[in-house]
């Protein structure tokens, strides 16, 4: 172990040992990640540490640290006027269907360019976005050229950003291995543009205040964390679904109830017995871009709502949310994502 990288884990190993907690700083998170994504230490190593995070959990500034480090290896697209970020991590949906594809689609038909941060899911882990992706239009791209080329023809475009960084590779490739989802997956939520408009998941519980304070400290000036189902991106479709928006520094309380717009859904979309979730998924993500009446479609419509409603940042969220459906209801967003998967350079 390097002489820099030994502190550093010892500084966070009392949540395993039984010792004092200690917290990083910003510039500590950041030295102990590019060392990781280096390649120094060994897989136990990093096992301890994914442990040791994922025991005491990552504060603010670990994640901005680690966002740091990580950036600083990407080569991010250029973004068109008016873009949104959807980030997303590998931690994906294990009850029912992932619909950010389809209200991703559906707000870029309603205008809005929208770069999909996405990945296949950690091993025994559920459906991404990633995944769907891949099933419905074709390969990840990992570099930002040909994810550029693809946004701004489309207006939509998916990358995984860590695909070619073997730093990543062996983080991610541990996580497997130990079923530790831990502050790597978290931070490849945080692989966005600086001052980038984003969209990101969070799991429920008390941590969206530090994601706020991550993304703020990182310059993002317009931000939408959603605790949406299971995690995801996905508002609920039967209860209040909550989230915090961040505008230009003012961090505001989202609650965002179906009924205020009329959607009395009595379940949320869920996997039938039986079936191949990945595809069921894809079904899913058909339907409700052909605007057919039930869950999958009301689900789609909230989701791309508020990925509107981050670039069309004068108008309220009905409003937003009529250009969606009108976009659905149209057709333009099945033909968007027809276009994508006959696009050879996809």
């Amino acid at each position: 172990m390097s002489d820099q990288l030994r502190p550093l884990l010892h500084r966070i190993s009392g949540a395993l040992t039984g010792g004092r907690i200690h917290n990083l700083s910003v510039q500590g998170a950041h030295d102990l990640f590019t060392a990781l994504l280096d390649g120094e230490g060994t897989d136990a190593q990093v096992a301890m540490f994914l442990a040791a995070m994922r025991v005491k959990g990552s504060c603010a500034e670990e994640l901005v640290g680690a966002a740091q480090a990580a950036r600083n290896r990407i080569e991010f697209p250029p973004l068109p006027e008016g873009a949104v970020v959807v980030a997303t991590s590998r931690r994906g949906r294990r009850q029912g269907p992932p619909l950010g594809l389809a209200s991703a689609a559906a707000a870029a038909a309603a205008g809005v360019p929208v770069l999909l941060q996405s990945a296949p899911a950690l091993a025994e882990g559920g459906v991404t976005l990633g995944d769907l992706w891949i099933h419905l239009v074709g390969p990840l791209f990992g570099d930002s050229g040909p994810v550029g080329e693809q946004l701004q023809r489309h207006g939509l475009a998916c990358w995984q950003p860590t695909l070619a960084d073997a730093g990543w590779q062996r983080l991610q490739r541990v996580e497997d291995e130990t079923s530790l989802r831990g502050i790597p997956d978290v931070v490849s939520k945080l692989l966005a543009p600086e001052g980038a408009a984003v969209l990101a998941a969070a799991v429920p519980g008390p941590v969206l205040g530090i994601a706020g304070d991550a993304f703020e400290s990182l310059k993002h000036d317009q931000v939408l964390v959603v605790q949406g189902v299971e995690g995801s991106l996905d508002p609920s479709v039967v209860e209040m679904t909550r989230g915090l928006r961040i505008v230009n520094g003012i961090k505001t309380p989202m609650r965002l109830r179906p009924a205020d717009f009329a959607l009395l859904e009595t379940g949320e979309p869920t996997y039938p017995e039986g079936c191949k979730p990945l595809q069921h998924a894809a079904d899913a993500t058909w339907r409700a871009l052909l605007g057919a009446i039930g869950p999958e479609a009301c689900t789609a419509a909230l989701g791309g709502a508020l990925i509107v409603s981050l670039s069309d940042r004068d108008s309220d969220l009905v409003t937003c949310l009529n250009r969606v459906v009108e976009a659905m209801e149209s057709g333009a967003a099945s033909r968007l994502l027809e276009q994508l998967r006959g696009d050879k350079s996809a």
